[in-house]
């Protein structure tokens, strides 16, 4: 019995609205990046701080600083990641509009991409997410597809 009403909690955490809220946050997520095109393979590991404000309880503003860390006999890096977010107060499901400036340190990469995220769990001010980000890059004329993966914090302020 136990065992069932800690499932049935979990699952109403999960599937329960985050409450609605205006104001600045703070988010800090994990990124494992995967480019899929030309050939598949993973990108170094990512770090993203994102201080935003929301407004309306329906939509954000937010400016991430992405760190990359050096793996793979790739070079680490930085980038800024303004975003837009559609955040519905009455689902757990949201949207981003993200403008990537990747790789500032060195050659300079722009892009224009999206990520949908859920989030799991939510205390007031306090949520825990993932997200799936899809960002296109064109480098030396290459057209590059990349998938990354999140998990993250967000602390409302």
């Amino acid at each position: 019995m136990r065992k069932l009403s800690l499932l049935a909690l979990v699952l109403a955490l999960w599937a329960a609205p985050r409450t609605a809220s205006a104001g600045f946050f703070v988010e800090g997520s994990l990124g494992v990046p995967w480019r899929t095109n030309p050939v598949i393979y993973r990108e170094p590991t990512n770090i993203l701080i994102t201080p935003g404000y929301a407004f309306l309880d329906l939509l954000s503003v937010e400016l991430g600083l992405v760190t990359h860390f050096a793996q793979f006999q790739q070079t680490g890096g930085w980038g800024l990641r303004p975003m837009i977010g559609l955040r519905p107060p009455f689902m757990p499901l949201y949207a981003k509009l993200i403008f990537d400036f990747n790789d500032l340190g060195h050659e300079r990469v722009n892009s224009v991409g999206a990520a949908l995220g859920l989030t799991f769990l939510s205390f007031s001010q306090l949520r825990l997410f993932v997200e799936g980000d899809y960002l296109p890059r064109k480098t030396n004329g290459v057209y590059l597809n990349v998938i990354e993966a999140r998990l993250g914090l967000s602390i409302g302020i």
